[in-house]
């Protein structure tokens, strides 16, 4: 759909909504140039309106958004959602935007920098981090008592939960969900690759090689933050690594 009109063809949907966005952004693969058959369509509301939509239109499947510009300003300002929201608006095409609202967005997210973050990115990522010693602690528990279900779930929180906390960590962009895990991957190198791929059986590991790597890749993901760690966030990681 690269050679869409996207103002004119969302501008009917975007007049049913009652009230009407104060404005309005297409973000996404839509945008990016890499949308495939699958890809659906996302717009970003400012103003008052349901949270989250997601319907099949003649367009094909279409995700709404709404919230207040505060709203999406606060959340260029959180640790767990900056990495995608900024460049998410650095990027966005207009769609509607009478009173400036989404320019003033957009000139946010342009000015935007790691360093407005309180606190430090990788601090914060730290204290995300050490929290995760009670899931691998869980998962140290489910193998011993081969309990493979509970091990395998224990596995892929840590696989699929410590990504974004590490993007943020090492301020790391990312333009979906769907790129953050390769990207990942080829930011920090083979190891983390292979820990991550094996945590989650991309590589049809059995069980037990699945839950050891996703240890691995917990123990790697504490070395990345380890100089931001205070002395009692080190003492519980050492023991979730070390417990038998």
């Amino acid at each position: 759909m690269a050679d869409v009109d996207w103002k004119q063809a969302l501008a009917p949907m975007l007049s049913a909504w009652d009230p009407r966005p104060e404005a309005a952004i297409l973000v996404g693969s839509q945008v990016r140039g890499d949308a495939t058959p699958w890809s659906d369509i996302d717009v970003v509301c400012v103003g008052s309106g349901p949270d989250y939509v997601f319907e099949l239109t003649e367009l094909g499947p279409v995700s709404w958004s709404f919230a207040t510009a505060d709203d999406h300003r606060a959340a260029m300002l959180r640790h767990s959602s900056c990495g995608q929201v900024v460049p998410a608006w650095r990027d966005a095409l207009i769609l509607h935007d009478p009173a400036h609202r989404a320019r003033e967005l957009v000139r946010f997210a342009r000015d935007w920098t790691w360093d407005r973050l309180d606190p430090e990115p990788e601090v914060w990522a730290a204290g995300q981090v050490h929290g995760y010693a009670e899931e691998v602690l869980k998962l140290r528990k489910a193998v011993a008592g081969k309990d493979w279900v509970n091990a395998r779930v224990q596995a892929s929180i840590l696989a699929v939960h410590l990504a974004p906390v590490i993007a943020a960590g090492t301020r790391t962009f990312f333009s979906s969900e769907n790129h953050l895990w390769h990207l990942l991957a080829d930011r920090l190198g083979a190891d983390w690759r292979e820990h991550q791929e094996t945590a989650l059986a991309a590589d049809g590991a059995a069980p037990e090689r699945s839950c050891a790597a996703a240890v691995e890749l917990f123990r790697a993901a504490c070395a990345l933050v380890d100089d931001a760690m205070s002395a009692a966030q080190r003492r519980i990681v050492r023991y979730a690594l070390d417990s038998p």
